[in-house]
């Protein structure tokens, strides 16, 4: 019986993927309030931090519900052991799970106000439409990219208000001198770049022969590789130069060392996606993309750290 139960647990963490969800949300959160406030947020920041999580574990379930045929005849090993595919999680106790995550994004939000429940709102209305029909648009050649480009202003635009809620109030939005904040407004339009374009046309290469054996008409299924590496390059270097223009722009760089370490590593990545682009279309190999977007979430994610960094140490 024991044996039973923490084989649940192994499962469970291998479906949410902890590590990733950790790096990222986390990570994310507390840097865009840093650029936003231009400072550090309050502790009382950490219940916005756990509805954003726990409305995060949700949708990384209900994008395997939505994806579980696709996986199933994936070449790829990682995509083949999925908790779903196996079975080690069944259809009905991975329902179940990503209910009571939402539920406790909604109730966790209580704690913090108006603000965050709107966000968890959000966070779950969008990762329904994203993995499960009707819309699916993770399916779809270019909703997949206009979904992310659409979702990070939005995103945006719930922090300031959930970062404004904390000081003057929910109806004084429209006055909030964060909602003008020109690093905050350079920093989610390099975010957009960085991430809603570049980083999903890599999860599309990654993908590319799953979601071609499965019947899903990516955006790179559709362009080819080719096309899709150079929009993948040019957004990918384009987006950290507004990153590092909205670090100067606030002040933390170049007066940080954290921000100075952050504009390295951006530096660095972006020079290394180059490389390997090159490589992937003078030859596409499978694992050599996979690799490239499993490393990229964790290059964001310590970006993302660095930059909330960068304001502590200001």
């Amino acid at each position: 019986m024991t044996g039973i139960f923490f084989n649940k647990i192994n499962s469970f963490l291998k479906l949410i993927r902890p590590k990733t969800l950790l790096w990222f949300c986390v990570s994310t959160c507390y840097g865009f309030a840093s650029i936003i406030l231009n400072t550090s947020p309050p502790f009382h920041f950490i219940f916005l931090v756990l509805t954003i999580v726990f409305a995060n574990i949700a949708a990384i379930i209900v994008n395997d519900i939505g994806d579980v045929e696709v996986d199933a005849k994936s070449p790829e090993f990682s995509k083949k052991t999925r908790p779903l595919v196996t079975g080690a999680i069944t259809m009905k106790e991975a329902k179940i799970l990503s209910a009571v995550f939402y539920l406790l994004s909604i109730l966790t939000s209580l704690f913090y106000g108006l603000s965050a429940t709107l966000f968890s709102v959000v966070i779950i209305l969008s990762s329904l439409s994203y993995s499960l029909p009707p819309f699916k648009f993770c399916a779809k050649p270019y909703s997949s990219i206009l979904y992310w480009i659409l979702l990070c202003p939005l995103c945006y635009f719930l922090m300031v208000l959930s970062l404004e809620n904390i000081n003057n109030g929910f109806t004084l939005i429209y006055r909030s001198p964060l909602w003008k904040s020109t690093p905050g407004l350079v920093f989610i339009t390099g975010i957009i770049l960085f991430m809603g374009i570049a980083e999903i046309i890599a999860k599309d290469l990654r993908d590319l022969i799953n979601d071609a054996e499965g019947g899903r008409n990516t955006y790179v299924n559709f362009v080819g590789i080719e096309i899709a590496t150079k929009i993948l390059i040019f957004f990918a270097w384009f987006g950290f130069i507004l990153w590092v223009e909205s670090l100067y722009l606030s002040g933390a760089f170049p007066n940080s060392i954290a921000a100075w370490i952050c504009t390295t590593v951006g530096f660095s990545w972006c020079f290394h996606i180059y490389l390997v682009s090159l490589r992937l279309v003078k030859e596409f190999h499978q694992p050599t993309a996979a690799k490239l977007h499993i490393q990229w979430t964790y290059v964001y994610a310590i970006m993302q750290a660095l930059t909330f960094t960068s304001f502590l140490l200001k």
